[in-house]
């Protein structure tokens, strides 16, 4: 069985192609700044503000804690939206490229 040969200068200048890079590009940055944003707020603000982490949310349970807990709950949140993302909308236009060009 002899492998199929592509043209990928040709691909990599396909209006599908060029749809998806860009849309991966934008949704991964954005997703990766929010995130990272959200990661370095606990350095940021257990440093300038150690007072805030002091407060008591529920009862002996301090902001600091839930700010904590809550990071695990974005990293889930993170990792849910990423794939509801490539399995809707990346892996669509992917096959209408693989079709496009197959």
């Amino acid at each position: 069985m002899a492998a199929k040969s592509y043209d990928w200068a040709k691909i990599a200048r396909n209006p599908k192609y060029l749809e998806l890079r860009r849309k991966k590009r934008r949704f991964l940055f954005s997703l990766w700044f929010c995130s990272s944003v959200y990661y370095f707020l606990l350095p940021v603000l257990s440093g300038y503000f150690p007072d805030l982490f002091k407060i008591k949310m529920i009862g002996v349970i301090n902001f600091g804690y839930l700010f904590i807990l809550s990071q695990y709950v974005m990293t889930f949140c993170v990792a849910i939206i990423s794939t509801r993302m490539a399995n809707t909308e990346f892996d669509r236009l992917t096959d209408e490229l693989v079709n496009e060009v197959g």
